[in-house]
């Protein structure tokens, strides 16, 4: 199966929406995670239809900010557990395998809130049993280098994130993934899943 997470800055226009139903046509993921939406849960679930998937779940944005949305088809069962503004927390099995879960992030937007987040992930972790996938954009990096914009990230932000990372499992290599930027400027991941191993985040950073 296949597992993709995109950052679309929005989908309250056609043309996002049409970028990413020619994507979804073209790979045919099991399960497509967006996030930023920007838009009202209605909205996203709504488009399930249009993308090509069966179902649908989505967090809606607050006013402009935020906003996240999974969609998967019939050939795999999907469990919905607790969610938040910035995760999706799931459940999913195909058919003869064993169960794993699968948490959709997206990072909290104020810097000053964003170990909430970690406290989140750390919780996920400490009380799962299962085979566990993370995957999303986290609005934060692992060294200063990766960072991009005007102001400095500081240690003890950086460090904080560094923790989450060790304790949840660490980093999926790069082999297993890819990065794709595509024509509306949106960036996707994809991970192409063989089995999964005990516990991985899978990460965009920037």
């Amino acid at each position: 199966m296949s597992c993709f997470s995109w950052n679309c800055r929005g989908l309250g226009n056609a043309a996002t929406v049409k970028e990413l139903r020619d994507f979804t046509k073209s790979v045919a993921p099991s399960v497509l995670c967006v996030l930023e939406t920007q838009v009202r849960k209605a909205r996203v679930e709504g488009l399930k239809g249009t993308l090509g998937f069966d179902n649908a779940f989505a967090v809606s944005s607050s006013g402009r900010s935020g906003g996240m949305g999974i969609f998967w088809n019939n050939k795999i069962r999907l469990e919905i557990l607790p969610y938040s503004q910035y995760h999706i927390d799931a459940i999913v099995t195909e058919t003869g395998s064993e169960p794993w879960r699968l948490t959709c992030v997206y990072g909290e937007a104020q810097t000053s809130e964003r170990f909430k987040t970690w406290n989140m992930l750390n919780h996920i972790k400490s009380s799962n049993a299962l085979p566990w996938l993370c995957i999303g954009d986290f609005n934060e990096v692992l060294h200063r280098s990766e960072h991009e914009g005007v102001q400095e990230c500081s240690y003890a932000q950086i460090e904080g994130f560094r923790e989450m990372v060790d304790v949840c499992g660490g980093l999926l290599k790069r082999k297993w993934w890819e990065a794709l930027t595509v024509e509306c400027g949106g960036t996707v991941l994809c991970l192409h899943l063989n089995g999964i191993p005990a516990s991985l985040l899978l990460l965009y950073t920037t």
